[in-house]
């Protein structure tokens, strides 16, 4: 999609107005190195049976090692996770060397998250630019329920909660 073309701006920035929740995928890489990605797509969509999905750019650099991934983890991060969000949505940087977590056989649990939701994937879907990606809900837990949520609206993250 050409970004510069108009309309298509003005289609972004509209879908921009939507506020979302911001969790980190986070899974076991090439050689069981943890890794992860921001996504802000996250949507329950049954409880019976459980089911979430999200949503990948299929230029993501990560989209050939994650659409090959059975088991991976939604960390649901707090507004006091900033610094996660925005390291993990940089081209190439995957890492979590520099974050807390604890280990599951479906992906790292991010320590301070406010929850997390352990997935089996169960469908890929090709849509226009992007991958649906529908997991089945295995195991999850809720850390923190008095920490807020990081928010992401308008292109950017913050706590727009008062």
């Amino acid at each position: 999609m050409n970004f510069e073309n108009p309309q298509y701006r003005s289609l972004r920035n509209i879908f921009g107005k939507f506020a979302t929740g911001v969790c980190a995928i986070s899974y076991y890489g090439k050689n069981n190195k943890p890794k992860g990605i921001t996504i802000n797509s996250f949507t329950s969509v049954s409880l019976n049976p459980p089911l979430a999905l999200w949503c990948i750019d299929n230029d993501s650099d990560t989209y050939e090692e994650i659409i090959n991934k059975d088991k991976y983890i939604f960390n649901i991060l707090s507004d006091d996770q900033l610094n996660i969000a925005r390291l993990l949505s940089i081209k190439n940087n995957h890492s979590l060397n520099d974050i807390e977590f604890i280990n599951h056989e479906f992906g790292p649990i991010f320590n301070k998250s406010i929850g997390w939701i352990a997935c089996s994937k169960r469908e890929i879907i090709s849509a226009g630019d992007h991958s649906i990606i529908i997991g089945n809900v295995n195991n999850f837990e809720i850390l923190n329920i008095n920490k807020k949520p990081l928010i992401f609206w308008s292109g950017e993250f913050g706590n727009k909660l008062n």
